[in-house]
């Protein structure tokens, strides 16, 4: 009850907070001048709170790199004042590995005291079983967990053993201290784990938490020059396979996915899974804020370089700059490297009136979305 209570005050708060320029972004879509009256503040702001790392994923070249930075728990909490004036919804934490600072549980304290917003972290689990309680206790509201695969092939492509076992511990732990707390577990669809995803949905839909997918994108610069040979799906009927098992699970099991799992979603992950490379209009710089550890500040994507820095100027500065905007214009034209950050907030945007007869029968459109 009380889970399906927060699902209507999310659908609520969402509609009434940005419904003008959600309405503007889709006719935009049709006559690009409207984009003048869409607002640049952004609805979630996500922060790189460490570049460390302890996977070692082939996925990803994050774990490589020597850390240039660490922010101090100074300098995060004056972003956390930055944001409570920019009057955001949406405070995430990401890394690099979060739970590798030993003050994320007074990170998560201080971001939800003084911004207001809901807090989640997005973590690979392999120190979740330590961190757990702490997350609970400091009043996270939704934690990401990373898992590639059943033990074996999540092992193989996180490159940590027992990576699989210690984040479904950490899950396990999560859950018995919260039946209500939003947790997900994030795939990144390959080739060698494509056909455990069925498994490992159901591992998710008996452990009572959410599942969904990332689809692999090397334009962002943590993934450039990652070796992708034997990482894409090479076979369509596979994929075909892989999309119409999703349709069938949605119909069946809906409440398995955290986020809009709309046909307008799953058919541009097969597309993009056959590398069609569907075309639509990038949203996610209207919504979205990124801060990385050296305080670059990003419009909602990594593919893109840093549009200016908290050294220098103000969050709220930047957001209303006039460079900032002709950013995220740029972004809606795809006149970018392109990649698949927020694809899900973008297909259902473009596709607005579809999305609003689907929501009114599901609002987890409106759930966080990464």
């Amino acid at each position: 009850m009380k889970e399906k209570e927060n699902k209507k005050k999310s659908l609520k708060r969402f509609l009434l907070g940005r419904a003008k320029d959600v309405v503007l972004l889709y006719l935009a879509t049709h006559y690009r001048p409207l984009l003048k009256f869409v607002s640049s503040k952004p609805s979630e702001v996500s922060i790189k709170v460490t570049q460390r790392c302890n996977s070692r994923c082939i996925t990803c070249n994050e774990w490589k790199e020597k850390p240039e930075n660490e922010l101090t728990t100074k300098e995060i909490e004056d972003i956390f004042h930055q944001i409570k004036s920019l009057g955001v919804e949406i405070v995430g934490f990401t890394g690099g590995e979060p739970l590798l600072r030993n003050d994320i549980g007074e990170l998560i304290e201080k971001a939800k005291k003084i911004t207001g917003a809901r807090v989640y972290i997005i973590t690979n689990g392999i120190l979740l079983p330590e961190r757990a309680k702490t997350l609970m206790e400091k009043g996270i509201d939704y934690v990401s967990v990373s898992i590639d695969g059943l033990p074996e092939t999540d092992t193989k492509i996180r490159g940590i053993p027992r990576h699989y076992d210690r984040a479904i511990e950490g899950i396990k732990i999560l859950r018995s201290v919260s039946k209500d707390l939003k947790i997900n577990v994030g795939t990144t669809v390959l080739k060698p784990n494509i056909k455990e995803i069925p498994q490992l949905v159901e591992i998710c839909h008996n452990l009572k938490v959410n599942w969904f997918f990332n689809l692999l994108d090397t334009s962002l610069y943590f993934f450039q020059g990652v070796n992708i040979d034997g990482l894409l799906i090479d076979d369509e009927k596979t994929i075909d396979e892989f999309i119409d098992y999703l349709y069938l699970i949605n119909k069946e099991k809906p409440d398995v996915f955290m986020s809009n799992m709309s046909p307008i979603v799953l058919e541009f992950a097969r597309d993009y899974l056959k590398n069609k490379k569907p075309k639509l209009n990038c949203v996610i710089g209207y919504f979205r804020v990124f801060v990385d550890s050296n305080l670059n500040i990003y419009s909602g994507c990594w593919a893109l370089p840093p549009i200016g820095n908290l050294k220098e100027e103000g969050l709220k500065e930047i957001i209303k700059s006039k460079k900032y905007k002709e950013r995220v214009k740029k972004m809606f034209d795809l006149k970018c490297p392109t990649c698949t950050c927020g694809y899900i907030l973008s297909c259902s945007l473009n596709n607005l009136p579809s999305t609003a007869l689907f929501a009114l029968k599901d609002p987890k459109f409106v759930r966080f979305e990464h």
